[in-house]
């Protein structure tokens, strides 16, 4: 279960430059996996249907000194694509903005993907994943691109979701643990 784990994550930390290096929908490479993750990505680019998300609540959990301090109102949004396998999962890609635990500006892009469970409730869904991507924060680096591999969970009914991360406690990069919280919309 391990291995597959971090297999996905290495595919999918690589999915983005060999998309960009792909012409049109043309993912030819000389190892299987990597013509794999391209094309999950592609197909997610040209053939997905269109998200909006609108990002809402991060919770400072434990580590942090000036927890007061820290705003918890993440407001921001963004948009992204996903496309639907045949078991009802999904590739995602996406981008989206937000003000960040000290109130500036972060963003944050890259691929999802998520395996749900058969729906219950005309359409109620648990899910779960991973994501890997990009971020910048104006504490780290000043803006510096870091990359990102993470876990992700959401709750769909519908067409709506509620999502969420953990981002664990690193030390020397940042005080705490926090769980973030986002919302979007499949149209």
């Amino acid at each position: 279960m391990k291995r597959t784990w971090v297999k996905a994550v290495t595919i999918s930390l690589l999915c983005a430059p060999l998309a960009a290096r792909a012409s049109g929908t043309e993912c030819d490479y000389k190892r299987d996996w990597m013509s794999s993750a391209c094309e999950r990505v592609m197909r997610a680019a040209h053939e997905g249907t269109w998200d909006l998300y609108v990002t809402g609540y991060g919770w400072h959990i434990d580590g942090f000194d000036n927890r007061s301090e820290l705003n918890p109102w993440s407001y921001g949004g963004g948009a992204g694509k996903h496309w639907t396998d045949a078991n009802g999962n999904e590739d995602i890609l996406f981008a989206f903005a937000f003000s960040d635990s000290h109130h500036n500006f972060q963003p944050i892009g890259g691929y999802a993907r998520q395996w749900y469970t058969k729906p219950v409730l005309g359409g109620l869904q648990a899910g779960g994943g991973f994501f890997v991507g990009v971020t910048a924060r104006s504490d780290i680096a000043h803006y510096v691109p870091l990359p990102l591999a993470l876990p992700v969970g959401s709750v769909r009914f519908q067409r709506a979701s509620v999502m969420a991360t953990f981002i664990p406690r690193i030390p020397g990069l940042n005080d705490g643990d926090v769980a973030f919280f986002w919302g979007r919309y499949e149209f």
